[in-house]
């Protein structure tokens, strides 16, 4: 009896296979959408007094910050950290803003305070409600291997777009850019 080879192209189907299973593990091992990690991003946020401050670690003149506690600062970023919404890229964001914040102090003797919630890039911010009405309602969302974008158009108490570019870490989404127009 002649023995017959598995023809190439099945090995070829194969190894396609393969890799599909591979990179569609990346997506299905995600524990929560891009969305709906925006969701838990709008929940943490409505608890306003879990929400460190950040302008407890400046002294100011004014508007103008003259002096940073770097202790205080380092706690604020592990706080924001801990709660693992926050992408690396953001957290390393942040880590560079304050470092130029006290280089700037050392030249000049002041620095530019942060006068808008960091969170919302707004100095009246929406409510959780609000938030999650228009995430639910009125938002759209794309995801582009590991990078993905959650597009919000809030219509009330205002207009306004926010655009949030999430990174998936360890197979959970987080943020690493909070834009708005």
């Amino acid at each position: 009896m002649k023995k017959i080879n598995p023809p190439y192209s099945w090995l070829t189907i194969s190894l396609w296979g393969i890799c599909f299973i591979c990179h569609f593990k990346t997506f299905a091992q995600a524990k929560e959408t891009p969305k709906q990690r925006i969701a838990a991003f709008y929940k943490w946020y409505g608890k306003t007094d879990t929400i460190p401050f950040e302008g407890d670690c400046y002294e100011a003149d004014g508007i103008d910050v003259t002096k940073i506690d770097t202790k205080c600062v380092q706690k604020y970023i592990k706080s924001i950290e801990t709660t693992g919404l926050f992408s690396s890229i953001y957290i390393k964001g942040l880590q560079q803003e304050f470092v130029s914040k006290q280089s700037e102090i050392k030249k000049k003797g002041f620095t530019e305070g942060i006068d808008y919630d960091r969170y919302t890039l707004s100095q009246d911010p929406p409510t959780e409600k609000d938030l999650l009405f228009a995430l639910n309602k009125t938002s759209t969302s794309a995801i582009n291997g590991n990078k993905a974008k959650v597009v919000v158009n809030l219509k009330n108490p205002y207009k306004v777009t926010y655009i949030y570019s999430l990174d998936l870490e360890n197979n959970v989404w987080k943020l690493s850019k909070i834009e708005s127009k």
